[in-house]
């Protein structure tokens, strides 16, 4: 039975729940769920969370708990879809640098976070845990990069999702190595996924690359019955 947040913890207020993605008994959860970056490394995080705070739902990053977790030296890099190259940007004595600490973070959307310690660094992705029976993520064709994420915040096999399924023959995935600190990619043939990529379990907070030749949108299905 797949838990419904790996690493994460369900808050309701007046009592705390266990869940799983077959079925959770109470309301108004909110959570989190914990990525660790590696010395001196890169790694790939996302919020698979509603803002309480916002009418949609949508983060700031200076409002993440992830920008707060990071120290002075830290980096962000964010996927420019359009220019297909990232924009970055650090962390000084006086905060983060604008264009960063307002970049607003799309639902299923993941970006890069960089650790500029010598130790390892935890980093936490907080807020209400989501209800929508579906989240839209659009991704480019032509054989453009497009960054995804995990959209709930479930460990999920990548064979298992809808996208998986529903890209062409010809595509390809990439997922982030940490412990290599580099891309894992294979593509979909004939005969499907090739078999790392389609046993891949995509943790809850984590993201990952894809590239199609046509474009379109995956409509991620909530895996939980609550809320």
């Amino acid at each position: 039975m797949k838990k419904l947040m790996s690493l994460v913890a369900l808050a309701v207020v007046g009592s705390v729940v266990a869940a799983s993605a077959q079925e959770v008994l109470s309301a108004n959860a909110v959570g989190y769920v914990k990525r660790t970056i590696p010395a001196g490394g890169l790694q790939i995080v996302s919020i698979p969370f509603d803002n309480i705070a916002s009418e949609d739902g949508s983060y700031k990053f200076a409002d993440t708990q992830i920008a707060n977790d990071l120290p002075q030296g830290s980096s962000v890099m964010f996927w420019d879809a359009e220019k297909q190259g990232w924009s970055a940007g650090g962390k000084g004595a006086k905060g983060w640098s604008a264009a960063q600490a307002n970049y607003v973070i799309s639902a299923g959307e993941s970006f890069f976070v960089k650790n500029a310690t010598s130790g390892e660094l935890e980093v936490t992705a907080a807020g209400e845990v989501p209800s929508a029976t579906t989240i839209s993520r659009a991704y480019a064709g032509g054989g453009a990069l497009s960054v995804m994420a995990n959209t709930y915040p479930v460990d999920t096999k990548f064979a298992d999702t809808e996208l998986a399924n529903q890209l062409p023959q010809g595509s390809s995935v990439m997922f982030w190595d940490t412990e290599k600190q580099g891309w894992s990619a294979g593509g979909k043939g004939a005969k499907g996924w090739s078999a790392a990529q389609a046993n891949y379990v995509v943790k809850a907070g984590e993201g990952f690359f894809i590239k199609a030749g046509t474009e379109g949108t995956w409509e991620a299905v909530k895996p939980y019955t609550w809320p």
